[in-house]
């Protein structure tokens, strides 16, 4: 019966962590301009909702939508690939690019001296992210 009643605990504490990262993180990344003088930029939107984990890559040569699993504990959430949004593996191309349950990125819950998440960034490098780590996404 402890057993159990540890179990459940622990189900009920990784649920509750879970759901305080509900909601929709956005990121515009900035290339420049292209020739004609247009700017170019690639926006990441994740939404997270229960169990539900959903990264959209629009813009700038940019358009996948990328299914997730969010792994949340001790301030943090790992987003890791699950597959894009037709079930595949493979980007349309036929690439796979990542591996399934591989870490993304990872967002951090904002510390005492500030407001803003940190980004991790795992197996998704946006091109013109220079630091590893660092106030990237914004929960909306």
């Amino acid at each position: 019966m402890t057993a159990l009643c540890v179990l459940l605990l622990s189900l009920a504490s990784a649920c509750q962590s879970s759901a305080q990262w509900d909601g929709l993180y956005t990121f515009s990344e900035k290339l420049g301009e292209d020739p004609g003088g247009a700017a170019m930029l690639v926006e990441y939107r994740l939404e997270v909702a229960g169990d539900r984990c959903l990264l959209n890559i629009t813009g700038y040569q940019s358009d996948s939508r990328i299914r997730c699993t969010l792994e949340a504990s001790d301030g943090k959430a790992v987003v890791r690939f699950r597959s894009y949004d037709n079930g595949d593996v493979k980007n349309i191309y036929g690439v796979q690019v990542y591996q399934v349950n591989e870490p993304l990125f990872t967002l951090r819950s904002p510390s005492e001296n500030s407001e803003e998440l940190v980004t991790e960034w795992g197996g998704l490098v946006p091109d013109s992210v220079k630091d590893k780590s660092g106030n990237y996404f914004a929960r909306q």
